[in-house]
């Protein structure tokens, strides 16, 4: 009796059982996981086996949800624009600061994800992206101050430098307290005059480019082709 008892009891206590994917694993809870381990250790710490044993399963569970490595990266970048808030048209507002605040929201996005700067530029999700532009489209669609063949020109740009501007920032220093850091008035005193001259932070700055870029678009004659 004493065997069959110690036989009873490593069949409850099978380590093989044990490991087997958690019915509450699923798709949304690795990624989630896998930004958060991004988020606290840094890209470059990310791996499949950490994130195992950060969900407390081995490795090959995640691929029961998951088709490889990258399939998991792809899913933390839509998870991280997915954060994005869409702002409301506001009737009291020029129309092109809908614009300003969907870019600035997704800047903030970025860079409050900062280590996954490099997931963003490998994975971006497009399919995401380009439900919002559609609705971006069915914006711009009700002001005749941009012509349909500018849309694209529109979109295209403004997706540019929003990104620019956080992926640049993101790989860079956590705070960098002035643009052109590296300037020096013996070598560029010119620039570094204006640098002086500036009372813009990174964010103010960033917002003014986009009103500039859209003032532009705006109060072109289109494409010259």
């Amino acid at each position: 009796s004493r065997r069959k008892g110690t036989a009873r009891q490593s069949v409850g206590h099978n380590p093989i059982m044990s490991r087997l994917p958690s019915p509450v694993l699923n798709r949304r809870i690795i990624a989630d996981t896998a930004l958060e381990m991004m988020d606290r250790d840094g890209y470059a710490a990310f791996s499949m086996p950490r994130l195992g044993d950060e969900l407390g399963v081995r490795t090959p569970s995640l691929y029961h949800h998951f088709r490889d490595r990258a399939d998991i990266l792809a899913e933390v970048a839509r998870t991280v624009v997915l954060k994005t808030e869409v702002p409301e048209q506001r009737p009291d507002e020029p129309w092109t600061e809908y614009f300003v605040a969907l870019s600035v929201n997704f800047r903030r996005t970025i860079l409050r994800h900062r280590n996954t700067a490099p997931v963003l530029l490998q994975f971006l999700p497009r399919d995401v992206l380009l439900a919002r532009y559609e609705i971006a489209a069915a914006q711009l669609a009700q002001h005749s101050e941009v012509l349909p063949s500018q849309h694209v020109l529109f979109m295209d740009g403004l997706e540019k430098l929003t990104l620019g501007s956080a992926l640049v920032e993101a790989v860079g220093p956590a705070a960098r307290a002035t643009p052109f850091p590296t300037a020096t008035p013996e070598a560029q005193p010119l620039l570094t005059a204006a640098v002086r001259s500036n009372e813009l932070d990174s964010e103010q700055l960033f917002v003014e480019t986009v009103r500039a870029f859209l003032a532009g678009v705006a109060g072109g004659a289109g494409p010259q082709v």
